[in-house]
């Protein structure tokens, strides 16, 4: 395994932009702040939309915000001469990348169970919120608009931006130990929003994703790890457990 990820001419990932991945989160929470100042309900679009559920139209408005983030930045770097390529856009190696997403998924699913039990004994809570799962979907609708939000466009942004940017951004500064730990601490604040306990399993989860950009040099087996896990976060949890 190398020391340092390998980018076309050894351009430098400017790392003063690290902290624009944190764009989405905040302009989510903006739009909901203004429309609260002006007096709006910023659940009501949801509810009109038939989203009754308020978690889940609060990731469909970040989902986007996000998504307007990660088009934004990807095409500054392009401007600076990285390719998509460059940033992970390709099929890896090896078929032996996607199996390490699948034994991943299966990872991160039970280690929900002792950073669950750690907040509990910690009096911690996973979520700002009380809930049993990230979201809540209940009607055919709601469930649809999670499949679209949370299995293609939240790992379509997020990967991206972390795995893509964030990790080869650190991994030409730090040792690669350092930049995967670095990407997933900074995963981990990025959803502050959700709750502290999320905060520390996002921290856990995020490594995986890590280390499987960092052993293959792609994202797609990132895009699939991510999408498999929101599969059973955002639909299958709601369903067996809510």
């Amino acid at each position: 395994m190398q020391e340092r990820l390998a980018v076309g001419q050894h351009r430098s990932l400017p790392v003063s932009w690290v902290p624009l991945v944190f764009a989405g989160p905040v302009l989510r929470s903006t739009l909901f702040w203004v429309a609260e100042q002006a007096g709006v309900d910023p659940y009501g679009a949801g509810r009109a939309l038939g989203i009754a559920d308020r978690s889940l139209w609060s990731v469909t408005v970040y989902a986007f915000c996000g998504a307007i983030v990660a088009l934004v930045l990807l095409r500054a770097l392009k401007q600076r001469g990285w390719t998509l390529r460059a940033l992970g856009w390709r099929a890896p190696e090896s078929a032996q990348a996607y199996g390490a997403a699948l034994v991943g998924v299966a990872l991160v699913i039970v280690l929900w169970l002792p950073v669950a039990a750690l907040a509990a004994v910690t009096g911690i809570p996973m979520f700002w919120q009380e809930r049993l799962a990230f979201v809540g979907p209940s009607a055919a609708w709601e469930f649809a608009v999670a499949a679209l939000v949370g299995v293609v466009i939240v790992p379509l942004v997020e990967e991206p931006l972390f795995r893509g940017f964030v990790l080869r951004a650190l991994a030409e500064r730090w040792q690669w130990q350092l930049a995967i730990l670095g990407q997933a601490a900074l995963f981990g604040l990025y959803h502050l929003f959700v709750g502290p306990g999320m905060m520390l399993y996002t921290f856990l989860w995020a490594i995986v994703p890590g280390l499987i950009a960092w052993r293959w040099r792609s994202l797609w087996p990132c895009l699939l790890f991510h999408a498999l896990n929101n599969v059973w976060a955002d639909l299958l949890v709601p369903v067996l457990f809510g």
